[in-house]
């Protein structure tokens, strides 16, 4: 995912994408960072509530869905619709792009097809919450807690190892 936003963040426009979608995070970072910490505090008290023990490992999953929550935003909701919107309409963008984002999730972690469907949909939404609020850190925020309460801890281990 990672590669892919650095290859979409070469494209025409993209510098100027981002700058405008994050405008509101450069002028206002400490309403970004009061959210961010209770996020993080709230992910803290449900791993907690689930039964999972505080460790580094746990810590570095969440830093792990807040880098997931990044690239894939700026991916599938702002690059790659933009640059595709050269050649297509915008709206078919969107929708191209947000099935390529499920697609991904079906072919690589092997996700049941209405998991991927919920994917989609929700992709969906982000994509309307960028078009809306032209926020892509408003939007990054949302995906991390939604991500963190699909995964809230690491997939190779369950509570019972981690306790």
């Amino acid at each position: 995912m990672g590669a892919l936003a650095l290859l979409v963040s070469a494209s025409p426009n993209a510098q100027e994408y981002i700058v405008r979608t994050t405008d509101s995070f450069v002028n206002h970072p400490t309403s970004y960072l009061i959210a961010g910490i209770m996020l993080l505090a709230f992910f803290v008290y449900y791993q907690q509530k689930r039964g999972y023990r505080r460790s580094q490992r746990n810590n570095l999953w969440l830093v792990y869905l807040l880098y997931i929550s990044v690239v894939e935003e700026l991916t599938f909701r702002l690059l790659l619709p933009l640059a595709a919107s050269s050649t297509i309409d915008f709206y078919l963008a969107v929708i191209i792009s947000n099935l390529i984002f499920a697609t991904i999730h079906y072919v690589t972690l092997r996700w049941h097809l209405r998991n991927c469907l919920f994917v989609f949909i929700g992709g969906m939404g982000f994509s309307h919450m960028l078009a809306s609020h032209q926020d892509l850190t408003g939007v990054i925020l949302a995906h991390w807690f939604f991500t963190f309460l699909n995964t809230p801890a690491p997939p190779a281990g369950d509570r019972q190892t981690q306790r």
